[in-house]
């Protein structure tokens, strides 16, 4: 797999996703150290680091209906369903699709160090705490849309109950948006439209790990991800 070539502000929330903190869990039983324990703080330390929310006219519509986020994006995106993708554990996804081109690449933590953790036709990761991440390339058609349906799953890689949270990361470095989903299920789904037609850079999806947990249930969550949208705004 070839190295693509991110933009400096997502190679930046990557790292910084990355950092090693406490023992963490994760499917494949490999003995790993955690990341981040949640996206909202590891959005705060790239707010830290220089990265400021976007300007007023800049941000992102969302959208919580597919149909009319694929009305909203010019002919010729690109959709992917993840039917080849292979269960289990999985290095980054990388693509060149669409009309235009678009190149993408889904991933964990800071590729190729952390692996993600795929079900039957679905993206996830390995290690609880990290996020689905879909970056987009620097030098290739600018990608100013990107939707998916996103939910939580447990270990086993079954929905569970819980709430997600969407950060899009543009590529001047700014947020163009967070959008937390409170009892996200597998039919949510979740767009991304860039209002000014300025490059996203990256979205980054997190699941928020149940407190106080259902009884008998276990906390953990690890955030999913299927029916990938990437393309331009009309």
């Amino acid at each position: 797999m070839k190295r693509l070539p991110v933009s400096r502000p997502a190679l930046l929330a990557l790292a910084l996703a990355a950092t090693p903190a406490a023992a963490a869990s994760s499917r494949s039983g490999a003995p790993v150290l955690a990341g981040a324990a949640a996206l909202p703080a590891f959005v705060d330390r790239v707010f830290a680091d220089g990265l400021e929310p976007a300007p007023a006219g800049a941000a992102v519509a969302v959208y919580t209906d597919r149909a009319a986020f694929l009305a909203a994006l010019a002919p010729g995106y690109a959709e992917h369903d993840f039917a080849e993708i292979a269960p289990g554990p999985g290095q980054p996804i990388e693509y060149t699709d669409g009309s235009a081109g678009y190149h993408y690449v889904i991933f964990t933590g800071l590729f190729p160090r952390y692996t993600l953790y795929n079900g039957p036709g679905f993206v996830s990761t390995d290690r609880i705490g990290d996020p689905v991440s879909v970056a987009t390339s620097l030098f290739d058609p600018p990608i100013t849309a990107i939707g998916a349906r996103v939910w939580p799953s447990d270990f086993f890689l079954q929905p569970a109950a819980g709430s997600i949270v969407i950060t899009v990361l543009m590529q001047d470095g700014t947020t163009g948006a967070t959008e937390t989903v409170t009892q996200a299920a597998p039919d949510t789904f979740r767009g991304f439209v860039s209002a000014g037609g300025a490059p996203i850079a990256a979205i980054f999806v997190d699941a928020v790990q149940a407190d106080p947990p259902d009884p008998g249930e276990s906390p953990d969550r690890w955030p999913t991800l299927d029916d990938l949208v990437v393309g331009s705004a009309r």
